[in-house]
């Protein structure tokens, strides 16, 4: 079974080209069918930072455009590459939200045109579930080599998922696969939205988040910042609040002297810390809410590796992680969580004219 996937919900065009067994060939083959084979037959992905960066952040319209004259570019090559016919793609796994709805659109109209030229179904993906869904993979793909066995390994429940990215930020308990509810979310600012809005304050540019940890390893936590929601019993988080205190305590610095990269070093470890401390303080409430066997984490933010560090050390279950390569929006997670959707959940593919998507599609 080949499966292609797309991702358009934001500002990476993502297209990739899975290889799985059938259902009934996996559960014929392996002891477990929790422990699924699968080959990454190829993968394309195209970023859009350079695009968006003098902006401070991701312009819908221009990224719509992006994605319009990037997807057939991709997707040719794709097939270059892997030397596959389209005419063997059996099915189509489309990002359907949420996410930006200029970019949607984009995606949306290129997967129904290819549906309906190749005559093959539609598997509509949650975007945020597909983040969650790439930390079952047992190694990752692009280190590996491509056209080589790769594993998807289902974790043992109950579980927690936690989905921490540019847009959005929550907490999931999972009694099962199939079987899951969001137990905690933020009431403003995204965590990855707030790393960027600090890092534009001490003038660091597009994107804050990467930039935020690579000034934090040259600083320490001089200054004190406050964590908003952390002593209260519900599983929300908040952002905002700790942004606007920031964008304070950066003008009083900044009154005594000007910014030097010492200082930027020394306020994006504070600020870091800070956020890293509310993220932990829920996910210790949960776990004693929940008392899950694991906690699997997805999003653009993961990819940080201090934040996985500091996790590991203060969190006291199995954590499982999405490996680096495709922690961020791509057409591999969006795969992946189409083959889970259809065989392992049995949702059902449609055609091209019942296809739609949803920039606040919920769970």
């Amino acid at each position: 079974m080949i499966i292609l996937g797309i991702e358009t919900t934001c500002d990476e065009t993502g297209l990739a080209l899975l290889e799985f067994p059938a259902r009934s060939e996996t559960a014929k083959n392996h002891s477990s069918q929790n422990h699924i084979p699968f080959r990454l037959l190829g993968a394309e992905l195209s970023s859009q930072i350079a695009l968006h960066e003098p902006y401070g952040g991701v312009v819908p319209i221009l990224a719509a455009r992006q994605h319009k004259k990037n997807l057939p570019l991709l997707y040719a090559s794709l097939l270059k590459k892997t030397k596959i016919s389209e005419n063997s793609i059996d099915f189509i796994a489309c990002a359907a939200g949420p996410g930006l709805p200029p970019a949607l659109i984009e995606g949306k109209n290129f997967t129904i045109k290819l549906s309906k030229k190749l005559q093959k179904p539609i598997i509509p993906v949650h975007h945020v579930l597909a983040h969650l869904h790439t930390c079952f993979l047992s190694d990752d793909p692009l280190k590996k080599g491509r056209k080589k066995e790769l594993f998807l390994t289902i974790p043992e429940f109950p579980a927690l998922g936690c989905v921490i990215s540019g847009g959005h930020t929550a907490l999931f308990s999972f009694s099962s696969l199939s079987s899951y509810k969001k137990i905690g979310e933020t009431l403003d600012d995204a965590i990855g939205e707030s790393l960027d809005k600090a890092a534009r304050l001490i003038g660091l540019g597009y994107p804050g988040g990467p930039k935020i940890e690579i000034y934090a390893k040259k600083g320490k936590p001089v200054f004190t910042l406050p964590f908003p929601l952390v002593h209260q019993k519900n599983l929300n988080f908040s952002f905002s609040g700790l942004k606007t205190a920031f964008r304070e305590l950066v003008d009083d610095v900044s009154r005594i002297k000007p910014l030097t990269d010492e200082t930027r070093a020394h306020l994006a470890r504070s600020y870091q810390q800070a956020v890293f401390h509310i993220v932990i303080s829920k996910l210790k409430r949960a776990i004693e809410l929940v008392k899950p066997k694991g906690i699997f984490f997805g999003g653009g933010v993961i990819a940080n590796q201090t934040l996985r560090e500091v996790l590991k050390k203060n969190i006291g279950v199995p954590l499982y992680f999405p490996p680096l390569s495709i922690s961020t929006d791509n057409g591999t997670q969006i795969g992946i969580s189409g083959y889970i959707a259809k065989e392992l959940l049995h949702q059902k593919p449609i055609s091209a004219d019942e296809f739609d998507v949803n920039p606040n599609l919920p769970l």
